[in-house]
């Protein structure tokens, strides 16, 4: 797997095999600057100029949680190993 961000507010997991994307994940309102996938391929957080970061679910694409609190961009965004905290 391999997963990207866009300045189009969007992040695309790809299968790394066949270069084919697997799912868009959208919901930000400004360009995605950053964004990081879970060890076990199970979950995306993303960081977007719209001072929010996300954490979707790579299965189905929908958006778990939405993190609020920046004044400004967030321009990178970290899981842990074991993707129990947003870094």
């Amino acid at each position: 797997l391999a997963l990207s961000a866009s300045e189009d507010n969007t992040c695309i997991l790809w299968n790394t095999s066949d270069g084919i994307p697997i799912r868009t994940l959208r919901g930000h309102k400004n360009w995605v600057l950053g964004c990081a996938l879970s060890a076990d391929g199970r979950l995306v957080l993303s960081a977007s100029s719209d001072n929010t970061c996300i954490l979707w679910n790579t299965s189905d694409g929908t958006p778990i949680r939405t993190l609020r609190g920046h004044e400004d961009r967030v321009n990178g965004c970290a899981l842990s190993a074991d993707a129990r905290l947003a870094l």
